[in-house]
Order: C-alpha cells, then sequence, then structure tokens
C-alpha cells in the first residue's frame, strides 16, 4: 500500500513477539535462521539468528541460503501453469500423455489432480522406506521415480480424498522437464527466480552441487546440544529449492501483484477442489488454503532433515510471513502464526489448563501410540542407566525434566507430556495429542505362528521377515534390522521403519492361516506383500 505507514506500535508488538518465539535461536553458538514480516508492503521486522554452519562459526545472514523443503512445491506448480499458458501443457490430460512410462495404476490421473493432492498417488518417501532406503541415504530422482513407476494402484480413486503425496511433485517436474526440453532447476530459474529477481534461490539438482551461501542443518536434542544432521537428496519437483526469506517474499509478492502470468494463474493456484463428501480440499493447487481466527490466508510449509521453512500470506490482510530455519527446535508454522496475531492485533491462541494432575503411580517409561486418519503416532519413553526418563532410545535422546504432578518438559523445547497410568497427553505448539500405553504382554502363541514367514512385495522389489519370540513378533528386514511389533488390534501392529511410524496388517485366508500383510504410513496405504 503505498504511502501507508504501519503504526510503531504494532512494530514493537511483533518484535517482543519474535523475542519470545525464537528465543532458541539466540542463545550462542546455535543454529537459528531468517525471519521477515511484510505488513502493508512495508517490512516491519527483519532478523536473522544464528549461524549457518557451527564447526567454522559462520553466522546467518540476510544472503544465507535455506534448503525450503516442500514450500519449493509452489515452484513446480507454478512453472507448470506458465507452460500451460504457453500451450506445451494441458493440466486436463491425464498424466499418461505425457509420462505414460511411469505409471503402473489403472485409474486415469490428470496434471490437475496432481497439483492438487487429490490423485491417490502413494508417497514416494514412504514408498522408499518401506522399501529399505534410509532417509538419510542418497535419493536421486531415478530412485523416486522408479518406486513410483511400480505402484499398481493408488491410495484411492482420484478426487475423492486430499491426501498430501510428494510423489505427484516429483512427476510433476519430470512433465516440465519433458514437455520443456529442459531440466527443471533451469526452467525454473528461467521462468520464476529471474524474472523475479530471485538472486539466491535455485534448484539444488545433485547433494553434490554446491550452494553459495548455504546453511547446514543441524538436529536440536532439546538440551542445547546440536549434530550435524546431513540431507542427501539428489531430488526435486517436492523439494530441493533453496532460498532466502527475502526472495521468498518476492515469491509472495507475486501472488498479489502478478508479473509472470495473469491473476486468474493464481486464483487456480488459490482454488479448492471439492471432494467426494461435498467439502473442499484444504489444498489448492502448490498452495494450503484456510481460515486463521476469520482471516484467510494462504500458506505451505516444508521439513526435511533439520530445515524449516514457512511461508503465509494473509491476503485481505495484505501480511506476509517468511520463516526459514536450519534447526527443528522451533515449529514454525506456530510461529508464523504468532506473528500475524502480533501483527493484526489478534489473540494468541491459548494453552489449555485441565491437563494438570497428581503424578501417576506406574513407570511411565513404555510405548504410546494413536491411531489417526490416516496414519499412527508413535512415542516411546525410556528409561536411561542414570534414572533419566528420555523420549526415544536414541543416544542423544532429550531427558523429560519433571515440572510438577504429571506434567514433564522435553529439554527446553516448547513441547510437554501429561502422562497418566494407562495414556499420556502431548502439548506441542502445534496442538494436542492424546496417546495410549500400549499393552506388549505376550499373545497367544499359536495365532503369532501362524503369522511367522516370509513376506514379499513386487512393487516394492524387497521382503520382510516375521518372527516369533516369547510371544512377541518382530519384522526382519536386511536394511532396517530386527524391529519389534506393537500390538493395536487384531492382526493389527504399530512399528517404527526407518524412523517413521508405520502400521501393520496381516491378511488371513479361509483357513484363518495369515497369508499376507500390508503396510500404511500416513500417505502411503496399504502396500501390499504376498506370503510365501
Amino acid at each position: 500500500m503505498s504511502g501507508y505507514s504501519v503504526d510503531q506500535s504494532v512494530i514493537e508488538r511483533i518484535r517482543q513477539t519474535a523475542r519470545r518465539v525464537f528465543r532458541l535461536w539466540d542463545q550462542g553458538l546455535c543454529p537459528g535462521g531468517q525471519v521477515q514480516v511484510r505488513l502493508k508492503g512495508q517490512i516491519v521486522y527483519d532478523q536473522c539468528f544464528g549461524y549457518a554452519n557451527l564447526e567454522h562459526q559462520v553466522k546467518i545472514g540476510p544472503d544465507t541460503a535455506f534448503h525450503a523443503a516442500s514450500v519449493s512445491k509452489q515452484t513446480t506448480v507454478l512453472c507448470a501453469l506458465l507452460l500451460a499458458r504457453q500451450g506445451k501443457l494441458d493440466i486436463d490430460q491425464d498424466i499418461r500423455r505425457y509420462i505414460g512410462d511411469l505409471v503402473g495404476f489403472e485409474e486415469p490421473v490428470s496434471v490437475r489432480d496432481m497439483m492438487n493432492n487429490v490423485s491417490g498417488i502413494r508417497d514416494q518417501w514412504e514408498l522408499l522406506m518401506m522399501q529399505g532406503v534410509r532417509i538419510d541415504d542418497v535419493i536421486t530422482m531415478a530412485d523416486s521415480k522408479r518406486v513410483i513407476a511400480n505402484q499398481a494402484a493408488l491410495n484411492f480413486p482420484p478426487q475423492s480424498r486430499y491426501l498430501y503425496s510428494n510423489s505427484n511433485f516429483t512427476l510433476l517436474a519430470e512433465i516440465i522437464q519433458r514437455v520443456s526440453g529442459r531440466t527443471f532447476p533451469q526452467i525454473a530459474r528461467e521462468m520464476i527466480f529471474e524474472p523475479l529477481g530471485m538472486d539466491h534461490t535455485c534448484i539444488r539438482e545433485s547433494f553434490r552441487q554446491i550452494v553459495p551461501g548455504a546453511a547446514y542443518s543441524y538436529a536440536d536434542n532439546g538440551q542445547g546440544d546440536f549434530s550435524y544432521h546431513p540431507l542427501n537428496y539428489a531430488a526435486y519437483g517436492a523439494t530441493s529449492m533453496n532460498i532466502t526469506a527475502g526472495d521468498l517474499m518476492k515469491l509472495l509478492d507475486h501472488y498479489r501483484n502478478p508479473a509472470l502470468c495473469p491473476a486468474e494463474t493464481i486464483e487456480l493456484m488459490k482454488t479448492r477442489p471439492v471432494l467426494a463428501d461435498g467439502q473442499p480440499s484444504p489444498y489448492g493447487a502448490g498452495l494450503m488454503l484456510g481460515d486463521y481466527k476469520g482471516r484467510p490466508y494462504l500458506e505451505h510449509g516444508g521439513s526435511d532433515a533439520a530445515f524449516r521453512a514457512h511461508m503465509m500470506q494473509f491476503y485481505q490482510d495484505d501480511l506476509d510471513v517468511a520463516i526459514l530455519a536450519n534447526t527443528q527446535n522451533t515449529n514454525v508454522s506456530w510461529a508464523a502464526r504468532q506473528l500475524a496475531c502480533a501483527a493484526l492485533g489478534l489473540p494468541e491462541d491459548q494453552a489449555p489448563e485441565d491437563l494438570l494432575q497428581p503424578a501417576p503411580q506406574r513407570d511411565p517409561a513404555g510405548l504410546y501410540w494413536r491411531r489417526e486418519e490416516p496414519g499412527i503416532s508413535l512415542l516411546e519413553l525410556c528409561r536411561r542407566a542414570d534414572g533419566a526418563l528420555t523420549l526415544g532410545r536414541e543416544e542423544n535422546a532429550p531427558a523429560l525434566r519433571h515440572i510438577e504432578g504429571n506434567c514433564w518438559q522435553v529439554g527446553y523445547l516448547e513441547e510437554y507430556l501429561y502422562i497418566e497410568e494407562e495414556a499420556l497427553t502431548r502439548r506441542t505448539a502445534a496442538g494436542v495429542g492424546r496417546l495410549t500405553r500400549a499393552n506388549l504382554s505376550p499373545q497367544p502363541e499359536e495365532r503369532l505362528l501362524d503369522c511367522e514367514g516370509r513376506y514379499q512385495s513386487d512393487e516394492l522389489e524387497t521382503y520382510y521377515d516375521v518372527i516369533e519370540d516369547q510371544g512377541r513378533l518382530r519384522l526382519r528386514h536386511f536394511r532396517h534390522g530386527e524391529i519389534p511389533l506393537i500390538p493395536i488390534g487384531r492382526d493389527c501392529y504399530a512399528l517404527w521403519l526407518g524412523g517413521w511410524p508405520v502400521s501393520l496388517a496381516f491378511l488371513r485366508g479361509s483357513g484363518a492361516r495369515a497369508i499376507g500383510m500390508t503396510l500404511s504410513g500416513g500417505r502411503a496405504l496399504d502396500v501390499g506383500f504376498s506370503k510365501e
């Protein structure tokens, strides 16, 4: 808004909120991030926190580039729409027209379905993890395309449901390459980054590629101990955009004042498809859309390794927020909302106050789970040799600090566990979730013995062995090792697979013997295995 000056009291309110929200990024030699807030066309907050490289003590500055993870997806969609305007791509065509060699399922899926995350195509990261790839392995475009192409079934019929899937945008980038005759990183640079003056932005196409001024990724164990968290992706479309907060603001400005396309193209990105239940999807084309405290917004977040990114635009209020981080210790989606509340004079979300109870008599250590739609959540509380209670069994797992009664804090993070005899409630900046303590009592041996054997998936080109040990089942894989199965229902189990929570269900034939099993993550459902 030309000539408008934001009141100084509003700016001071934003500064105070930022000091509180980003306090963990201002603790000496620590990772941190970049934060920008623009209100009524005026940058009212612009701050860099922490270090881009702890080993060499390189501070984060305005030109430091961050891996933005899934924030990249909007760039992929915008490239596709610009090519569509040139007549090189029809977003309502079945994707077989462009990448028929990568389609193994029967249902027709359009380019638009993929942009809207309503295609039903299973997520590549979860498929790769089920296959035996670990998330810190080198993962190439060829790896992603192969595991997607092998899938003979979808999660659900196209357009019937919304389910976020990275595969959609990997395939979209491949389509862009084929119809343009150039690599996707080249197309993004030529069609978006250079015209918008995004001089510090690129699509990283190889983990070997040097990105000028790039921040490194560091995991915080909740106690101020940082470890390098490498990111070895050589895949793009769904991820791998490296960008600064200043350049991200240029992209947000383009949504308000389109320079590369007509306003109708941006409106298409903001259009939410209607699903089979008659409700609008929360996802447009490369953008999440919603309403916060009566204010409509568009946004997207990103999370890879310890990198975190979030951009948010309240388009009726002329408010933009861009946050990039090289550590996971602050929830950047929540942070963006707190800054928005400060900028717009809205009340902040209040934490629930009725969770405190007397301390449980039973030792809190154990496994806890919650079934979600469509995934599952798992937590494990462990006792170290020195008696400390930790969240997880890893060597650097954060210790829980007893606050009072049944309340424990996870290190110094904004994460609290309210533990009862048979359950716990987890409160984070993102919200509250209740988990049930898993029953690990031995199960009837004869039924477990029916499940023993080797289970093969031709689609994933891998197998798992199920073994019984003292009334409990374990899964064995040549890459993942031995994994305990946590019973959560009849013939249904939860497990950690490559660090991801997964559910397993055994399938039984007419003779009541196990004849197969399925694995389901949050974004790859009912992946089938047959028993040999």
